[in-house]
């Protein structure tokens, strides 16, 4: 009968935060700020800034000043996928999740490329065309077209073949819908770009992304140790990113893979301490596997790093209850 009350308290608690969520559309009070600067480590300019709320396709905007620095305000709580473009660059994101309530959402630091232009007058490729393109393949996948995104970026890729990151949406896309070998060829297309540009994957966000990408494709052709390889690298070489570490965290949380997820939501909390987001989520993953201890002591951290977040309240009302049955 507990285990039954508590399952009903853990449900009603993720529908209080959706329920928030909804109330919300995407706006709040929240803020979040970082640098741009180009691969020489030089502040840059004028880059567009755009904050897109992943689940109401809600947008935010800024621009950068002349040291490089950027904000944005008026954010709900949710994921969203934060973009940064310029004239003559290749445009780069970054997803997290930002806490509208809470002062710790870390700043996000962009380093953009010079478009190499080639021979035979290459005309411009970082247009507002091409940005429009991009970004509504963006909302196609959010909405679940995947096949629409595909012809989106493809479109895309057609105007700027040299921005081959693109290809990690383009294997997102087939490993939703299920089309893993044609995923996994995506991928490893940006992991040849890499090293072809660069000689070696390490520090690369964009090869981060595309083995943490690949990792979640064996995940769900089942082949867990290929998936583990591809996951540990992904942390391994892009290792000062904690949302990194979290996303990779929240890959084997949601395929069921728990003692994975823990390991790596303690690599985020590691990197950022007083990040609040890893400690919710490792609680969450300890209930799952009956240690209310160890949930007890991560759900509390999560409560004192962010008291006003939407999901505090009835947080601290579980606590108690999860006490109780750690003394039966």
């Amino acid at each position: 009968m507990r285990i039954k009350k508590l399952t009903v308290l853990i449900i009603s608690l993720s529908l209080i935060f959706l329920f928030n969520s909804w109330a919300q559309q995407g706006r709040g009070r929240g803020r979040i700020h970082g640098t741009v600067k180009d691969d020489a480590g030089n502040p840059l300019e004028g880059v567009k800034i755009v904050a897109q709320h992943l689940k109401y396709n809600t947008t935010f905007e800024s621009k950068s000043d002349k040291k490089g620095n950027w904000a944005i305000a008026g954010l709900g709580t949710g994921y969203f996928r934060i973009t940064a473009t310029k004239e003559g660059y290749a445009p780069v994101y970054h997803e997290m999740r930002v806490s509208q309530f809470s002062r710790n959402n870390p700043p996000i630091h962009f380093t953009l490329k010079k478009v190499q232009v080639r021979a035979l007058d290459t005309p411009a490729i970082e247009d507002e065309a091409s940005v429009a393109i991009f970004e509504e393949g963006n909302n196609l996948f959010d909405q679940g077209d995947y096949q629409g995104a595909i012809t989106k970026f493809e479109e895309f890729l057609a105007k700027n073949p040299s921005l081959y990151h693109v290809h990690v949406n383009l294997g997102n896309c087939y490993r939703e819908m299920g089309e893993y070998d044609k995923a996994l060829e995506h991928y490893q297309i940006v992991l040849d770009k890499v090293k072809e540009s660069s000689g070696s994957y390490e520090g690369n966000e964009v090869a981060a992304r595309a083995m943490a990408s690949m990792g979640h494709v064996y995940i769900k052709k089942g082949d867990l140790s290929q998936a583990r390889g591809y996951l540990k690298q992904a942390v391994d070489i892009f290792p000062q990113d904690e949302t990194l570490a979290f996303n990779v965290a929240e890959i084997y949380f949601k395929e069921r893979e728990i003692d994975e997820a823990i390991k790596y939501y303690k690599v985020a909390i590691k990197i950022k301490p007083d990040w609040a987001p890893p400690y919710r989520q490792i609680g969450y993953a300890y209930l799952n596997k009956g240690d209310y201890r160890n949930a007890v002591d991560n759900l509390k951290k999560f409560v004192q790093l962010a008291p006003d977040d939407p999901q505090a309240a009835t947080i601290r009302n579980l606590i108690p209850k999860l006490e109780e049955l750690i003394k039966k």
